[in-house]
């Protein structure tokens, strides 16, 4: 006998279970109960010859199970012995390539099914407990006992005519989570996936369509025991979301094939307008350097505002102009978020052997504008530390990348920072011991520098909260003026956004879905004009596009 057979004969079983049971659910339960037996002695290798007869013989007996409770007798699960006579074709025999009996197989089973199921069917089939007994116990009525046992032996029947394992049970993926907008008090939402695998791949099996938790366990190949805390944490964290016993991934993910789509179109443009777009950003250079906060900056610390200029110029411009086609979300239509912030969600999708170094686009990637502060440090009511991140001035992002909660690495960045520009090391009282571990990516990234007499000389830009108005003022000005000029140009590149699954279409910005399109832009303009020596010729050290603005107490 095999699966085939059990289906040819369905009717055939229902038709004598209706003649036998008071009521067309109960004849139903009856059939069900009698195929899944049926599977799980396919499953054992059992020889059966005459199915027909084997089923009839099975279902009499559960019939008269049936009756049992029905009179309040104990309900016996025959999970190992069949009963059937040997001239039926009963076979006590287990192949040797079986690995696992016919009642592991089945606590297996059971074990990835959800709550609700699997407590019945445990209570029921491995401890022996009545419909009455479960009922009580757990506050329900008996008719839900029942109907809880049918739809799980259901799941259970389905379960054992298919294999569902996808591939991330033998050879799990990478996603590298990142936001837009302010994270949550615990460094959500990257703390809620960290660098935990099976988290990652139960978001990404969870993408494209709204799965069932025992549909989870079972692509990856973990019990749903497990695997339940998992989601219901995602779901508390707002990176999934609940639709009656199905739960999908709420955010976007990109693959690799987003990433590197536009990517040469990107480049080649900005080649091609790179002598164009740079005469505005030397005008604009220019005027930036006739200031007096500019000129007070030593010559790594001017590096960097002209950086900081340059790609914020460039990479708003673009922006603009992107949001004509995907349409503008302002910060203050960002959901709140549980967690106390206010942030939407990015997954970058890899394989397990994904090697950055080797994809087209490295280097090539930014982090827009990050920026925090601290109020009522010695000396000032205000400090706050602002920057970009990228491969093509410097990656100041690695410089609190050190641990989890990147909102208190930064307030510990904050406070070294300014106490190497106030000379006051009281207040490097507090900071993280790992920040001062991690001094050698200051040092490489010249945010600090080390001078002959071992003291630490600060290479970050300070600007006044007035100074930063004014440079802001100034890059606003050719922003709007290079997203004027090339605004025709940029849009040959702004297009084939990201397609995103059904469930997300209406909650995914269309920001998100556009982001790679022209991403990687500014950081190729910068390249092209390097080597063309039209900016930072002959400075050798990165310059990071970092700014510390200090407010004055007021006297």
């Amino acid at each position: 006998m095999n699966t085939e057979e059990l289906s040819e004969h369905t009717d055939y079983l229902f038709r004598v279970a209706i003649g036998k049971c008071d009521s067309l659910e109960e004849a139903q339960d009856l059939v069900q109960s009698t195929l899944l037996e049926g599977l799980l002695a396919i499953r054992k290798g059992t020889i059966i010859e005459s199915a027909k007869s084997w089923l009839s013989t099975v279902l009499n007996r559960k019939y008269y199970d049936l009756l049992r409770e029905k009179y309040r007798k104990p309900l016996t699960f025959y999970g190992m012995d069949y009963d059937i006579p040997y001239e039926e074709g009963y076979s006590p025999e287990t192949p040797d390539d079986m690995e696992l009996s016919e009642e592991e197989n089945l606590r297996r089973l059971v074990a990835r099914q959800t709550y609700v199921y699997r407590e019945v069917l445990v209570r029921h089939y491995f401890h022996g407990q009545s419909i009455e007994t479960i009922a009580n116990a757990l506050s329900i009525p008996e008719n839900t006992v029942k109907s809880r046992l049918r739809l799980g032996r259901e799941k259970l029947r389905k379960d054992l005519t298919m294999e569902k394992y996808e591939k991330q049970s033998y050879e799990p993926e990478v996603l590298w989570i990142s936001s837009s907008g302010n994270g949550g008090m615990n460094g959500e939402p990257y703390s809620l996936v960290r660098n935990d695998k099976i988290t990652m791949n139960l978001l990404i099996l969870a993408y494209d369509k709204p799965v069932t938790i025992p549909e989870l366990a079972d692509a990856i190949g973990i019990s749903t025991t497990y695997v339940e805390p998992i989601v219901d944490r995602l779901v508390d964290g707002e990176l999934m979301k609940r639709i009656g016993d199905k739960v999908f991934t709420d955010f976007i993910i990109y693959t690799e094939a987003d990433m590197v789509n536009m990517f040469d179109v990107q480049k080649s443009l900005a080649n091609t307008l790179c002598r164009d777009i740079w005469r505005y950003l030397e005008e604009g250079l220019g005027n930036l350097r006739c200031t007096e906060y500019y000129q007070r900056q030593n010559p790594s610390q001017a590096a960097k505002l002209e950086g900081y200029f340059v790609l914020h110029s460039t990479y708003h411009s673009v922006i603009k102009v992107r949001d004509e086609v995907a349409g503008f979300w302002p910060y203050s239509e960002y959901p709140y978020r549980k967690d106390g912030g206010r942030w939407f969600a990015m997954g970058n999708r890899h394989t397990a052997d994904y090697e950055y170094d080797k994809s087209p686009y490295k280097g090539y990637d930014i982090s827009g504008e990050a920026g925090g502060s601290i109020d009522r440090l010695p000396g000032a009511s205000r400090v706050g530390l602002f920057d970009y991140d990228t491969d093509a001035l410097g990656r100041s992002h690695t410089a609190y990348h050190y641990e989890e909660n990147f909102d208190n690495a930064r307030e510990g960045m904050i406070k070294f920072l300014y106490a190497i520009h106030t000379g006051n090391e009281n207040i490097l009282s507090g900071i993280p011991g790992k920040l001062l571990e991690n001094m050698d990516t200051y040092l490489k990234l010249d945010l600090v520098e080390r001078l002959p007499d071992g003291k630490l000389k600060l290479n970050v830009p300070v600007l006044s909260n007035v100074e930063r108005k004014a440079f802001y003022d100034l890059m606003e000005e050719y922003t709007e003026k290079l997203s004027r000029a090339f605004h025709d140009e940029y849009l040959t590149m702004i297009k084939n956004p990201v397609t995103v699954p059904k469930q997300l279409q209406k909650d995914v910005p269309g920001f998100l879905r556009y982001l790679h399109t022209c991403g990687f832009f500014p950081s190729a303009l910068i390249y092209e004009a390097k080597s063309r020596g039209l900016f930072l010729k002959d400075y050798a050290k990165p310059a990071p596009p970092v700014i510390m603005v200090v407010t004055k107490e007021e006297a």
